[in-house]
């Protein structure tokens, strides 16, 4: 996802170029791929270049309770300012900017969107993916997929420290 913005950093303060993009294949943190398809508009401000983009986030993922993979859609959106690492008419390198997090534009006038989506993606992911709300997880003990019925494993005694809650539980189910 690197687009070439010379002309655009060579153009007035206010001037757009949108783009679209479709099919773009990039690599998470652990060799994991996803897939992002959206729009990006590049908005040219005094000191850089500011992107908003909207995105869709295709993310392959593990079911936190059964553990199959399944592909989740992510809706990404940001704006962040992207700024030059040289002077676009002189060709010398600029100073960094003050927060070392900054996004930067390297010395070829390419901005790369890569990290932005991967950290925005990072963010839109669910503390716990589920591969459909009522998974029922894994059995604790055999590890049979509990979604594709019950298993053959006894029911554990109960701790006689948990029996007055456990009382409790059986009278609301009768009621």
């Amino acid at each position: 996802m690197r687009i070439d913005v010379g002309e655009l950093l060579k153009a007035h303060t206010g001037d757009t170029r949108t783009y679209r993009l479709e099919d773009c294949d990039l690599a998470a943190d652990g060799g994991r791929r996803f897939q992002v398809d959206g729009s990006a508009k590049l908005l040219r401000t005094t000191a850089g270049i500011l992107v908003e983009a909207h995105l869709t986030v295709i993310a392959r993922e593990s079911c936190s309770r059964c553990l199959k993979e399944v592909d989740m859609p992510l809706a990404v959106e940001f704006e962040e300012e992207f700024l030059p690492t040289v002077d676009i008419l002189t060709g010398a390198g600029l100073p960094p900017p003050d927060d070392p997090g900054a996004l930067r534009i390297d010395a070829e006038q390419v901005l790369d969107l890569s990290e932005a989506v991967r950290q925005y993606r990072e963010t839109a992911l669910p503390m716990q993916p589920l591969c459909r709300p009522g998974c029922a997880g894994l059995c604790p003990t055999c590890g049979r997929d509990l979604n594709l019925g019950a298993c053959s494993c006894p029911e554990e005694p109960a701790d006689a420290r948990w029996s007055a809650l456990a009382e409790l539980g059986r009278r609301a189910r009768k009621s």
